[in-house]
């Protein structure tokens, strides 16, 4: 069952890098959305930045419910992306678990905070709450494009990792834009707002809810076992949370458009529908090359 958001304890967390300008902004915005909780608290993990972020997460620490934990440079350690991400996501895990200051936590919100959060408010975040259905996890929607693919797990919508079939297709079919269309770019659709909660086996999109003895079940994970980056989110969804009630929730809205979702944009494709009716082939491919820097 759920705890009405107004008794409970919620915990706020996040990734950070480089953030000088902006997290200030993030905390405040995600902070007021869930303020109608009875108590909310942040903790940030921080890593690798070259930045004043250190400064500026020392100076906002000054509020004792807002804390943070420097893990230094890690590039060198964990050079892959996803594999530092995973072990700084874990950071946060341990604390959760071992600091007894979190003991009476009921929620914990993993927050993105580079700005992908600028439409989240105290209705949208209620609304998972009003849901008629029980749950374990709720992530957020976008009233542009659902464009978090790589973390979305459906049996219908995405059951695979996008990027390893886009690997697969690049073996038979060699336009690379084409790939990318097809296993990216034509799933991010519009889930209306008012649309019913869709089960899924995981999800992310900048945004989630998650009842804290759910999330404490596993663990984040950035790489497989032959090395290549896969999206951390996934491990801990498929591996330990396999049972549990895990939802986007359409009326979650965070964002809009965003770097991610504008790389869908049919004016793309139109643009590129029409060039074939104009120009060379050899134009047209160097169009679409063009096209492939531009959106990866």
């Amino acid at each position: 069952m759920k705890n009405p958001l107004s008794s409970s304890q919620v915990l706020i967390v996040g990734l950070v890098r480089n953030c000088e300008h902006i997290i200030e902004r993030e905390v405040l915005k995600i902070g007021d959305a869930f303020s109608e909780a009875k108590n909310t608290n942040f903790l940030i993990i921080e890593s690798d930045s070259e930045d004043g972020t250190l400064n500026k997460l020392k100076k906002m620490s000054d509020n004792n419910k807002f804390e943070y934990i420097t893990l230094g440079k890690l590039q060198d350690q964990y050079p892959k992306r996803t594999e530092r991400i995973a072990f700084c996501r874990n950071r946060y895990l341990k604390e959760i678990k071992i600091d007894s200051k979190y003991d009476d936590i009921d929620y914990v919100v993993v927050a993105d905070l580079d700005g992908v959060n600028p439409k989240l408010t105290k209705k949208s975040v209620q609304s998972c709450w009003d849901l008629s259905v029980d749950w374990d996890a709720c992530f957020a929607n976008q009233c542009a494009p659902y464009y978090d693919i790589w973390a979305l797990r459906h049996e219908l919508w995405n059951p695979v990792d996008c990027y390893a079939q886009a690997t697969f297709l690049k073996k038979y079919e060699g336009d690379d834009f084409y790939n990318l269309y097809i296993s990216n770019l034509s799933k991010m659709i519009f889930i209306p707002e008012d649309a019913a909660p869709i089960r899924v086996q995981s999800a992310f999109g900048g945004l989630a809810i998650y009842k804290k003895q759910c999330l404490l079940k596993g663990e984040y994970l950035g790489v497989n076992d032959n090395g290549d980056e896969v999206c951390e989110h996934v491990h801990l969804h498929l591996n330990h949370m396999n049972d549990a009630r895990l939802y986007i929730v359409p009326s979650l809205i965070n964002c809009g458009w965003n770097e991610h979702s504008k790389k869908r944009s049919k004016m793309y494709m139109f643009i590129l529908f029409i060039a074939t009716r104009f120009f060379p082939i050899d134009k047209i491919n160097a169009f679409k090359t063009y096209m492939i820097k531009k959106l990866c």
